[in-house]
C-alpha cells in the first residue's frame, strides 16, 4: 500500500491530510495571502507528512490513540516557540497522547510529521534492539540529536518523497523498507538525544505561563488587561512583549482571535452549534458590534463570516 494526498488551501480547514496522526486545536492569528500546503506519504504503518503553512496558528496538538507522532522543523523554517521554550530547527519532537503540547506557528512554518503505528514501532524495537519500546522512548518533548544521526533522518524523509516517482512495481519491493528505514532513523537519533529543558524558570516564561493560564481557563470576552497582568505578575508593557515575541500579536489580540476561532468553528459546523443566524453565534462569543466583527474575521480569515458559513453548506 502507497498513496499520496497533496491539499492547498488558505484556512486550516481545508487541511484534512495534516490531521493525520495527530488531533488539533487550532487558532489562526493573521491572515496570509501566501496558501498552505501540505503532502501526505501513506503505507500500511506509517504515514509522512510534508507541510508548509501560510498563516500563523496557535496550535494545540497530540498524538492519537495508536500512533507515536514525531516532528522536525526544515532546516530554515523561521523561529518557531512552544508555550515555553525555542524550538531549533536541528530538534526533533516527541508528542504527547494525554496532553496537548501548545505551540505558536509563524507565518512560514515547515517541516514534517512521521507517524508510526505503535505495533509497528514496538515490533521493531524487540526485533531490531531486543528491548522494549518503552525502554528506547523517552517521555514527550522536544530533543536535539547528534548531528548524524539527524542527517541520516533528513536523508531518509527525502527518499519517501522519491518515492512518488518509482514505477508501482519497484515501489512495492522498497516500501517495507523505506518503513523499517525511516522508523530506525528516528528511534536512532532519539537515542541519547539531549533534551531541550524549558523556559518556566525565567521571569518573563513565569508570566506568560501565568497569562495563558488565565486565558484558556477563563470565559475569554470577560479578561482584563488590568486583571492579566496583575495574575501574570508583570507590567502591561512586559507582556505584550513576551506575547509578541511568542505570537507575533499583543495579549489582547491573542485573545480576540481565540474568540474569532471559536465562531470559525461555528462557522464551520452550523448545523450542529444550535443557533439561528451568525449574529447569534456572534454574540455567544462576545462580538455585539456586527461591523467591526466582521472586519476582524476577514482580516484573520481573508473573507466574511457568511462566506464561510455558505462554504459549510456545500
Amino acid at each position: 500500500m502507497f498513496s499520496v494526498a497533496t491539499q492547498h488551501g488558505y484556512r486550516f480547514d481545508d487541511l484534512t491530510t495534516i490531521q493525520y496522526g495527530w488531533d488539533f486545536m487550532v487558532a489562526q492569528l493573521r491572515h496570509s495571502k501566501e496558501p498552505s500546503s501540505v503532502s501526505l506519504y501513506q503505507t500500511a504503518h506509517v504515514g509522512y507528512l510534508k507541510f508548509r503553512y501560510g498563516p500563523a496558528y496557535d496550535q494545540r496538538l497530540r498524538s492519537r490513540e495508536g500512533i507515536l507522532s514525531f516532528g522536525l522543523l526544515d532546516s530554515d523554517n523561521p523561529a518557531t516557540w512552544t508555550y515555553d521554550q525555542l524550538i531549533p530547527n536541528d530538534s526533533l519532537t516527541v508528542f504527547p497522547h494525554d496532553d496537548y503540547m501548545k505551540a505558536a506557528s509563524p507565518a512560514g512554518f515547515r517541516g514534517s510529521g512521521m507517524h508510526f503505528s505503535a505495533d509497528f514501532l514496538a515490533n521493531l524495537a524487540e526485533d531490531i534492539y531486543h528491548r522494549p519500546l518503552s525502554l528506547l522512548m523517552p517521555a514527550a518533548g522536544t530533543y536535539v540529536p547528534n548531528f548524524a544521526k539527524l542527517a541520516v533522518l533528513r536523508a531518509e524523509l527525502g527518499r519517501w518523497q522519491q518515492l512518488v516517482a518509482c514505477n508501482a512495481d519497484s515501489r512495492t519491493v522498497i516500501i517495507s523498507r523505506r518503513e523499517e528505514s525511516l522508523a530506525l532513523a528516528v528511534i536512532d537519533a532519539l537515542i541519547d538525544a539531549q533534551h531541550i529543558d524549558k523556559e518556566g524558570s525565567t521571569k518573563s516564561g513565569r508570566s506568560l505561563a501565568r497569562a495563558l493560564e488565565i486565558i484558556h481557563g477563563s470565559n475569554l470576552e470577560n479578561i482584563s488587561a488590568m486583571g492579566l497582568c496583575k495574575h501574570a505578575g508583570c507590567s502591561q508593557r512586559a507582556l505584550e512583549k513576551v506575547f509578541l515575541k511568542r505570537f507575533g500579536v499583543t495579549p489582547k489580540k491573542y485573545i480576540k482571535c481565540l474568540r474569532l476561532a471559536q465562531v470559525h468553528r461555528g462557522l464551520r459546523t452550523f448545523d450542529a452549534s444550535g443557533c439561528d443566524s451568525i449574529v447569534e453565534l456572534a454574540g455567544i462569543h462576545g462580538f455585539w458590534h456586527m461591523g467591526q466583527f466582521a472586519a476582524d474575521y476577514r482580516s484573520i480569515y481573508g473573507e466574511l463570516p457568511s462566506a464561510t458559513l455558505n462554504q459549510s453548506k456545500r
